[in-house]
């Protein structure tokens, strides 16, 4: 019903309230109910235009639009190619004149509503259109010369075609995410990404959000006079030095978000301009051997980097590497972070060393780091790990603000005791979740030793933490009631049901102390 039109029943009058058509719609599970979603999208004509809006904003596929053209059917759907036919028979055919006027019109009046665009170059047969339709419809766009989706937000586009030219039919002023994903054994031609880049520079200049994945950017960039306001940008695996990343960065000066993989860029090739500096720099992901790494992290010059997540390919010949670089991380932005995951790789060509290393040499570089809030260490690396209760005692005494830690270790030679954990009630009052490997030895829980080493005293205040997992053991019943004893006593509010579910801890199907 139109905006002039009065309603005539008491439902037409609810449907023009939008604070009920949300309501409805937020009550509406994002998965198995497309088909309804879009039935109703294309029937409803009782819906106010702000209501229609919302309806149409849950859409993210083509189909729902192209079946209201009374051209579109189910003919030739099943073909494994025609997402990709439909698209390049849009080059080829002029058609546009067999969608009328009012064919047009109609299409246009919900299509001006959608917001997002989930692109598969390989859905189901459902979701995979009759290209003649569809190659109509962007020729009648081009030849009205608006978008296909005018008001279109968020793209995001999965292709297993070399060319990757087509999202081009899609790229509107209106776009602030963009997704382009390209099976990497692909490998599209450089010229396809700096298409993307100009036409999004030239179309798209007030993009947000940026995702590439399987994209190779080119080493030699053309000037962009876009993305100004990029605050997110995820590179895919990339094979430039870091260098040109920085270069392309240096064009985005309110990037606040980078997520980089440098797994397959050359090595250090030396020096930094100040022109490519991450200034504005707040959440850092990069992954990748130490080496360009520690390039990139030189490169930031932001004074308010919080968030960091390191996952380190340690090779055989810089063994400490992964430390290094967590070192130069923690030195240059001891003030500004207060979250931080570190993971470090084994390389393919790493060798074993003979001894275990101690979990120090992983830690101790963060120790510096005094208003960390979350902390997570992974050592994926099969070398054995020596972790004592001085090292529970370092991280609970270097970081009073704590409040959620992770340590994951594959292989150890030696873990904590369980008394080591009261350090955390004791140093870190704010601790609301812990996941940690302890022993599976539970003699230092006996009342002579561990009250004369004070490691079971009242720890003082009420402490709160909620979530805790002791990972790499599983008690017996009678270890069972010492621990659950000891850990209520030292953290009250403490949640040891998910533990005894998984029969870490054993209590006889009965979950008390």
């Amino acid at each position: 019903m139109s905006n002039s039109a009065a309603p005539v029943t008491p439902v037409q009058r609810v449907w023009l309230i939008d604070e009920v058509v949300r309501n409805i719609l937020d009550q509406v599970p994002s998965v198995g109910c497309s088909r309804t979603l879009a039935s109703c999208a294309r029937v409803s004509t009782a819906l106010s235009e702000p209501a229609l809006d919302a309806l149409w904003s849950r859409m993210s596929g083509l189909l729902p639009l192209c079946r209201l053209l009374p051209h579109s059917s189910d003919a030739d759907v099943g073909h494994p190619d025609h997402s990709e036919q439909m698209l390049a028979a849009a080059d080829t055919i002029d058609s546009y004149a067999v969608i009328s006027d009012r064919d047009w019109s109609r299409f246009m009046r919900y299509a001006r509503r959608v917001r997002k665009l989930h692109y598969h170059c390989r859905e189901g047969p459902t979701e995979r259109l009759r290209h003649r339709t569809f190659a109509a419809l962007l020729q009648r766009a081009a030849h009205a010369g608006v978008p296909l989706l005018p008001r279109l937000e968020e793209l995001s586009w999965l292709q297993s075609s070399e060319d990757i030219a087509h999202y081009r039919h899609f790229i509107s002023p209106s776009l602030r995410r963009v997704t382009i994903y390209v099976q990497p054994s692909l490998q599209p031609e450089h010229q396809h990404a700096n298409e993307l880049l100009q036409l999004l520079n030239e179309q798209s200049p007030d993009v947000e959000e940026l995702s590439l994945e399987g994209v190779q950017l080119a080493a030699l960039l053309r000037p962009l006079r876009a993305f100004k306001r990029l605050r997110s940008l995820r590179l895919g695996p990339v094979n430039i030095p870091v260098s040109v990343v920085l270069s392309y960065c240096a064009m985005m000066p309110g990037l606040s978000s980078l997520s980089v993989d440098l797994t397959h860029s050359p090595a250090y090739l030396g020096g930094f301009s100040d022109d490519s500096s991450l200034e504005a720099l707040q959440v850092l992901r990069v992954s990748g051997p130490p080496s360009p790494i520690e390039e990139l992290i030189n490169a930031v010059r932001s004074s308010s980097l919080r968030s960091a997540h390191l996952s380190i390919l340690v090779p055989e010949h810089d063994r400490d590497g992964g430390a290094r670089c967590v070192a130069t991380l923690a030195s240059r932005f001891a003030t500004s972070l207060d979250r931080v995951l570190v993971e470090y790789k084994r390389s393919a060509d790493r060798l074993a060393p003979p001894v275990p290393r101690a979990f120090s040499h992983y830690a101790q570089p963060l120790l510096s780091l005094r208003g960390l809030r979350k902390c997570t260490i992974v050592v994926e690396d099969t070398l054995p790990v020596l972790m004592s209760d001085a090292d529970v005692h370092a991280m609970a005494e270097a970081w009073p603000r704590l409040v959620a830690l992770e340590v994951t270790l594959r292989s150890s030679a030696a873990l904590p005791s369980i008394v080591a954990l009261s350090a955390f009630a004791r140093g870190c009052p704010q601790l609301e979740s812990l996941r940690i490997p302890i022993a599976q030895d539970v003699s230092a829980l006996d009342s002579d030793s561990a009250g004369a080493r004070g490691e079971t005293e009242d720890p003082g205040p009420r402490h709160g933490l909620r979530r805790l997992w002791l990972s790499g053991v599983g008690f017996t019943k009678r270890d069972s009631y010492g621990v659950m004893k000891y850990l209520v006593r030292t953290f009250p509010v403490v949640d040891l049901l998910p533990m005894v579910s998984a029969g870490v801890l054993r209590s006889d199907g009965i979950y008390r102390v």
